[in-house]
């Protein structure tokens, strides 16, 4: 009997003992990636995981942004040198890696202005606004929205734009004028629609205005450096404090004994250019 207890008790021992794992353990894995610029935009740089095993990836590009997936094109905006860093995970672990990318230029400004070459069809995008009083005589025609005034008048076109907080934009355009009396012309930029009938008010960007001193002479060129007023007289520049939709007023207009010059005032090629 005594055998006996000591064989059953081996064998009891026997069934609670583990069993040896046959399940395999997977190397440490080495992270490693490839990082190539787009042949048509070097901003542009695809980055692709060559780690074997490969399950999760995280890509990290410092202010630019971060990314997960295997494969993945990385933004960045302005030129400088770049550090990209990979974590990938695989069944043996994680494993980390960085490389450094040089971009050479600044990505180029997007137009986001509607209208903006004054080709036929352009006054779509340009509603006319009364600010109270005559109208100026406002129009899209042969290429350039034309403002004309025989004095004592006042009137705009607007637009909206969205725009996103902290990103710097750049207003541009041509402007032509045989010389004007009495007679302002300026860019406005505000968060309030626009209402008929009411002047508008807002941030001035930039403003020609014969009693500062500019368009009394003809003038023809750029409207930043012949402008004397605003904000960006010098540059055409502004920024907006948060996201948004913001109002582009292109107002102008004379007093009673005022002209805007023998062919009034037109504006062509405008542009309002959003840093990437």
């Amino acid at each position: 009997m005594r055998s006996l207890y000591i064989i059953g008790c081996a064998l009891l021992f026997a069934a609670c003992s583990p069993e040896a794992s046959t399940t395999p353990l997977h190397p440490i894995p080495e992270a490693t990636f490839s990082a190539t610029p787009l042949p048509d935009n070097a901003n542009k740089i695809v980055v692709k995981s060559t780690t074997p095993g490969g399950f999760l990836w995280l890509w990290n590009f410092g202010t630019n942004g971060t990314a997960r997936r295997e494969q993945d094109t990385l933004s960045f905006s302005k030129k400088g040198e770049y550090t990209i860093q990979l974590t990938v995970f695989t069944q043996g672990g994680y494993a980390t890696t960085a490389q450094k990318v040089n971009i050479a230029n600044d990505m180029p400004a997007v137009d986001i202005l509607k209208g903006g070459d004054m080709s036929a069809g352009s006054e779509t995008f340009w509603p006319l606004l009364n600010t109270g009083g005559t109208q100026t005589t406002i129009v899209v025609a042969d290429g350039v929205l034309k403002f004309s005034s025989a004095g004592g008048t006042n009137g705009a076109v607007y637009q909206a734009i969205t725009v996103k907080k902290g990103r710097e934009y750049t207003f541009a355009a041509d402007i032509k004028g045989g010389g004007a009396v009495e007679t302002w012309f300026e860019v406005i930029f505000g968060t309030t629609a626009p209402e008929q009938g009411k002047d508008y008010s807002g941030t001035t960007l930039i403003a020609m205005n014969t009693w500062a001193g500019c368009g009394n002479m003809p003038f023809n060129g750029a409207f930043v450096g012949i402008g004397c007023e605003g904000v960006g007289k010098s540059d055409g520049k502004i920024k907006f404090d948060k996201d948004g939709t913001v109002y582009m007023v292109i107002k102008g207009g004379s007093t009673g004994a005022g002209t805007m010059g023998p062919d009034g005032i037109t504006l062509d090629n405008v542009q309002f250019l959003e840093e990437q």
